[in-house]
């Protein structure tokens, strides 16, 4: 019995050393990590410190101003009492504003369970969340300050080595913050007031490279979350879309076009003729749904080429099942062989994942080139 009740105690003081913060984070630059992503210093993504808990911004949980997709979505109630945390899966933790109190489907009220609200911001405990939507959470004493990671099944880095690359990121945050309080005169560290985005110094030793992206569509799986993916780091693609199927792809083809990436057609047929017959009839209807020409094909083909289409043949094709860290490793092996080249994606490859690569490769430093329809 004795020896249960020690191993209990253990399991609980470690348990706490987990959740509460060290005293020195109170008075540090505070970090946060999404996957292998560090956050830029600003209100909507750094952490606080409240009743000796790490606390986030709801907007850590937007993709939109992270870039960085948990599959985690919010939203107030109509009265705007309650702030509800929910994902596709059906589970959903709702934070009563009121009362200070939470409940989660199907699972106990998580602890702690309490919103804070500094400045306009909402903040949320971010174990609470971790726990039940199944992220992994770690927090670490840099030499710049507090760090806490959130992790989804898509992270590729160990958090020694993430700590390792970004710790150029983590001192050029701190160096400018260093510099906005002495020029303001201000010495206690606070969150700022308005975002302030800070371009990632590149990784040290990594590959550097630039890439033309192109992202493979199919009338059967939607293209929103690989569409977010690239917007997530300002990329533009040629996103190819079968030339025998755009009557089901009429609406992805508006989508694609709407958000500023072109579009290329994959022939259909067996002999050269063939492919070039499908190209043909596939451009007219191009015109007709989008009013503009397709020159991109996709594919190494003489016909095509002296037909005047410009064959977009890839050097590196991903794998639709492919994890984050197996498309990342194939993109730096590729990458490492030449200065630039051509990289084709799958629509059918979670949104999160490829979010997480391309942003791990913005992070390193390589360049998405935009494409031209002109001969590279």
């Amino acid at each position: 019995m004795k020896e249960k009740l020690t191993a209990l105690l253990c399991t609980a003081a470690l348990l706490l050393s987990l959740l509460a913060v060290p005293a020195s984070a109170g008075n540090s630059l505070f970090f946060l990590s999404l996957n292998d992503t560090l956050a830029p210093q600003s209100a909507q993504t750094t952490p606080i410190q409240h009743g000796g808990w790490v606390y986030v911004p709801v907007t850590a949980f937007s993709s939109r101003v992270t870039g960085v997709n948990f599959g985690i979505y919010y939203g107030f109630s109509e009265s705007g009492d309650n702030l509800m945390f929910y994902n596709l899966s059906g589970k959903t933790m709702t934070f009563d504003l009121i009362n200070g109190t939470a409940t989660a489907v199907n699972s106990d009220p998580p602890v702690p369970g309490t919103v804070v609200r500094q400045n306009g911001i909402y903040y949320v405990p971010a174990y609470a969340l971790c726990r039940y939507f199944g992220l992994t959470y770690s927090f670490y004493n840099t030499e710049y300050g507090p760090l806490l990671r959130m992790k989804d099944g898509n992270v590729i880095l160990s958090d020694s080595l993430f700590i390792s690359s970004a710790s150029s990121m983590m001192r050029s945050q701190y160096n400018s913050y260093n510099q906005s309080q002495n020029s303001s005169g201000t010495t206690t560290p606070t969150t700022p007031s308005t975002p302030q985005p800070v371009t990632p110094e590149p990784v040290e030793n990594a590959p550097k490279f630039s890439l033309y992206l192109g992202l493979r569509a199919n009338g059967e799986t939607d293209l929103t979350a690989a569409l977010n993916a690239l917007a997530s780091v300002q990329a533009t693609a040629v996103v190819f879309f079968p030339a025998d199927k755009l009557t089901d792809c009429a609406g992805q083809l508006r989508q694609a076009a709407g958000r500023g990436h072109k579009v290329g057609l994959i022939p259909a047929g067996d002999t050269p003729q063939e492919k070039l017959e499908s190209i043909r009839a596939g451009s007219r209807l191009v015109a007709q749904i989008l009013r503009q020409e397709v020159w991109f094909v996709l594919g190494s083909d003489q016909t095509l080429s002296d037909a005047g289409y410009l064959c977009w043949s890839p050097g590196l094709t991903s794998s639709a099942g492919g994890t984050a860290a197996e498309i990342y490793e194939s993109i730096v092996s590729f990458g490492g062989r030449t200065s630039s080249g051509w990289v084709l994606l799958d629509c059918r490859t979670a949104g999160t994942v490829l979010s997480g690569v391309l942003s791990r490769l913005s992070q390193d430093g390589d360049t998405f080139l935009s494409p031209r329809e002109t001969r590279y």
